[in-house]
């Protein structure tokens, strides 16, 4: 396949990615029974939302994403208890909104993950993970596709970790991670590309191996803001961004 046609590939399988992962962070959650189960279901699918723009290399759609949050989420009606936590996703959210450049942002949305999971945490109620713990990751592909639906799997169990917040969620993403297939013949065989491809794509094996051993929510947070980071950075330069 002529490099090109790879380059197309690699940019339709991304894309549908990112979509993937910006509905899916409600699909699978199980909010407290109660008024708050809508609120929450929107609030979850709105983080997903700004995480998939991080991850697409998008920074203006980033910005976006985060306005409606803080246009949205303003702690109304949520336990007194929780609004230090309110406050901190307000805080990292209005961050990820004036965010100048995608690793900024990046750090910021990752924080915003793990302030959710600590209010869930404190509250002693948010969404349940497990389903797709259970299925397991897709089949390893030879395609593009396969691959980065594999990866994309991944990544998803690793913000599930953050924002359930789930152990086992965020375990079974590292081990993936670590080992996920992301060979550069596949994604490019531009010259100029190639090294910088290259290097990005033993960042997210080695960023699967950190995360394998990480347990606290600080350090999770951190070193989940490193692989948006990454994925922006490999998406934006695959899609030729200037």
């Amino acid at each position: 396949m002529r490099s090109i046609e790879r380059l197309a590939a690699f940019a339709a399988a991304a894309a549908a990615a990112v979509l993937a992962v910006g509905t899916g962070c409600a699909r699978g959650t199980g909010p407290a029974p109660g008024p708050q189960a809508a609120r929450m279901s929107e609030h979850f699918t709105r983080a997903g939302q700004l995480y998939a723009a991080v991850a697409g290399g998008r920074i203006d759609s980033v910005r976006v994403r985060a306005q409606e949050i803080l246009d949205h989420e303003t702690g109304e009606g949520l336990p007194a208890r929780s609004m230090g936590y309110v406050d901190e996703l307000r805080s990292f959210t209005s961050l990820a909104a004036r965010a100048p450049d995608l690793e900024s942002a990046a750090s910021s949305v990752a924080r915003v993950g793990a302030a959710c999971g600590a209010c869930h945490t404190y509250l002693k109620r948010g969404p349940r993970y497990g389903g797709q713990i259970q299925t397991g990751p897709p089949p390893e592909e030879s395609d593009v596709a396969g691959r980065m639906h594999r990866h994309r799997w991944a990544a998803d169990r690793l913000w599930e970790g953050l924002i359930g917040p789930s152990d086992e969620a965020w375990r079974a993403g590292a081990v993936v991670l670590r080992d996920a297939a992301l060979y550069t013949d596949a994604l490019t065989r531009d010259v100029a590309q190639y090294e910088q491809v290259t290097k990005l794509t033993w960042t997210v094996h080695e960023i699967g191996a950190r995360a394998d051993v990480m347990t606290d929510r600080h350090q999770r947070a951190g070193l989940y803001g490193e692989l948006l980071g990454t994925c922006a950075r490999c998406h934006a330069l695959l899609r030729g961004d200037r």
